[in-house]
């Protein structure tokens, strides 16, 4: 059984006060059918029930309904504007998030707004959570051990949110668990406070997880790391994450679809992730992988909905190898489809991403043609990462049901840390210890493949693959060339984390956004003609709208981001 954190999440989102906006109204009601501080303060009952509700958040606002899709933690709403994901479906459906695709932001658009509140939800969540160990604390002298536990896993948790307001809006407003003025400006740039949370919650959180799905120390110490990594400290990072790295404790898996498991995805890998559930009390499946439910096919396929979120032609294109098993550039490249059984030889990573026609899709079936909505308006892949097995149970009921499973949502696995390490490493350590970290991740990606409907992972040289041509390949020369070396790493970080989120933020803290965007809708357009549409990357594009209703709230307080 999977840790009670899944099922108590739901149960507890209630106990949490309710804020997410910067105007202070919302704070003078007390919100309806919520427990104060003071209740919850006098048990440790109280105390978890309080962390637990800012846990919750981390799978995205479920009190925006099941729409609330700009919300999702993994960001695929926003990675549109990159080269891993189409909008997909048809013409007509979801145009607001084409115009993201097209570089068309919108301040209107209320996917923006869905991620806004979701995090400032968690980050009042997570400050109730603070002030609630406390008082247990002053009342319990003897449990002061577990309320500072407590305290640093809600200070990450907090980090976390506002880490990803900056990823996505760079200029908002922070707010810790003394501030008394909610209207606040968004004139400072939050990192270093971000930085503060992590490092703080790397002092105060338990040395190792007390359950699966929480936070420890070794943990915050990895998002400070990334922290540092996104502000331009390669050195601070780099010290981070060689610190998680020495301390044993996290691993890769055996294959990267351990990850993807329901079965297997609380492993040493999976270092944080959304712990989803199903059929837990919650007739809506709020607590389930909700706001990635639109990846999954359409038409013939088993759910019949929805065909968005399809993986692009550059991407699949990305897996392609060279004699020696090594990546290959698709800079200049012309786009076309990979088609099933065709002698290009793939890096097997690419049909545990994205389902291709002629190639069974775990074990449900064959993919097919008749799986894509719009036949082939943008693109014939369908994502694969976030789709659950036939095996898996699913809701029972609410609106399309089968969608809706158990299956996790990783926000950090441990090949993640590897690859910001190797990156720090390329730029201010050494190139063969960069060259020994991508290694590791391409000698386990060699490790399995996708095999016949229902063998979900066999030998890359299985002889009952006759869909692909597999392999693998090592770096074996020394590098001693450093912008080949980045480019190596940079490409690694794509084909290992492909539509986990992570795409469009890497590429813009890279700094050529712009440049690489352009080639990519150039070639990409052939075959995807609404790239056409598609404005140019401008200065403005470094950071999302700031949700317009935001801004109107706050009479004056908020800017908004420049070019909007």
């Amino acid at each position: 059984m999977k840790f009670s954190l899944k099922i108590l999440m739901g149960a507890t989102a209630m106990m949490a006060l309710s804020v997410y906006s910067c105007k202070d109204e919302f704070l003078d009601t007390p919100p309806q059918a919520a427990l104060s501080n003071t209740l919850l303060a006098s048990n440790q009952s109280g105390v978890d029930a309080t962390l637990i509700s800012a846990y919750k958040s981390l799978g995205g606002w479920t009190g925006a309904g099941a729409n609330a899709w700009g919300a999702a933690p993994t960001n695929w709403v926003y990675n549109l504007a990159a080269d891993d994901f189409h909008k997909g479906s048809e013409p007509g459906d979801g145009d607001g998030w084409l115009a993201v695709e097209l570089f068309q932001w919108n301040p209107a658009e209320g996917s923006f707004h869905n991620k806004w509140i979701s995090c400032y939800e968690g980050i009042v969540r997570a400050n109730s959570a603070i002030t609630t160990a406390r008082s247990f604390a002053e009342t319990n002298p003897d449990q002061a051990s577990y309320a500072t536990e407590v305290e640093g896993e809600a200070t990450f948790l907090r980090g976390w949110q506002h880490f990803e307001l900056y990823k996505v809006f760079k200029n908002v407003p922070y707010f810790n668990e003394e501030d008394t003025e909610f209207n606040k400006p968004n004139d400072q740039d939050i990192m270093p406070m971000i930085i503060a949370d992590f490092e703080k919650a790397a002092q105060m959180a338990a040395p190792n997880k007390t359950a699966v799905g929480r936070v420890d120390r070794t943990i915050a110490t990895a998002y400070a790391g990334k922290a540092k990594l996104y502000s331009g400290d390669y050195a601070g990072a780099l010290a981070d994450f060689n610190t998680v790295i020495n301390s044993g404790k996290y691993q890769l898996s055996d294959c990267i679809f351990d990850n993807f498991n329901l079965a297997t995805e609380n492993n040493s890998e999976n270092m944080l992730s959304v712990q989803a559930s199903v059929n837990d009390g919650d007739a809506n499946g709020a607590n389930a992988n909700n706001h990635d439910r639109l990846g999954l096919p359409h038409g013939a396929s088993f759910t019949s909905c929805c065909g968005f979120k399809q993986p692009t032609f550059d991407l699949v294109m990305a897996f392609k190898v060279d004699a020696n098993g090594l990546p290959m550039s698709t800079t200049g490249v012309p786009v076309k489809r990979i088609e099933s059984g065709a002698s290009d030889v793939l890096d097997p990573r690419v049909d545990y991403a994205a389902g291709r026609t002629g190639v069974p899709y775990l074990d449900w079936d064959v993919h097919s043609d008749g799986w894509i909505r719009g036949q082939g308006y943008q693109g014939w892949y369908s994502p694969k990462k976030t789709v659950h097995l036939k095996a898996n149970p699913t809701l029972a009921g609410g609106w399309t049901g089968t969608q809706l499973s158990a299956l996790n949502i990783p926000l950090l696995r441990y090949s993640d840390v590897l690859l910001m390490a190797a990156e720090c490493e390329v730029e201010i350590g050494s190139l063969e210890k960069a060259r020994e970290y991508v290694n590791m991740i391409r000698e386990r990606a060699g490790a399995c493949a996708q095999g016949e409907v229902g063998n979900l992972m066999v030998p890359i040289d299985s002889p009952e693959i006759t869909w692909a041509n597999y392999n693998v390949g090592t770096y074996d020369s020394p590098w001693t060339d450093k912008a080949v070396a980045r480019q190596a790493v940079r490409t690694e970080r794509r084909l290992e984390l492909a539509l986990e989120g992570h795409r469009v933020f890497d590429l813009k803290r890279w700094g050529n956004y712009a440049a690489h965007m352009a080639e990519y809708v150039a070639r990409e357009k052939v075959l995807v003609p609404a790239l056409n549409n598609a404005q140019p990357v401008q200065p403005r594009h470094d950071a999302f709208p700031i949700p317009a209703i935001e801004i109107s709230k706050a009479n004056g307080t908020l800017t908004q981001n420049p070019g909007y």
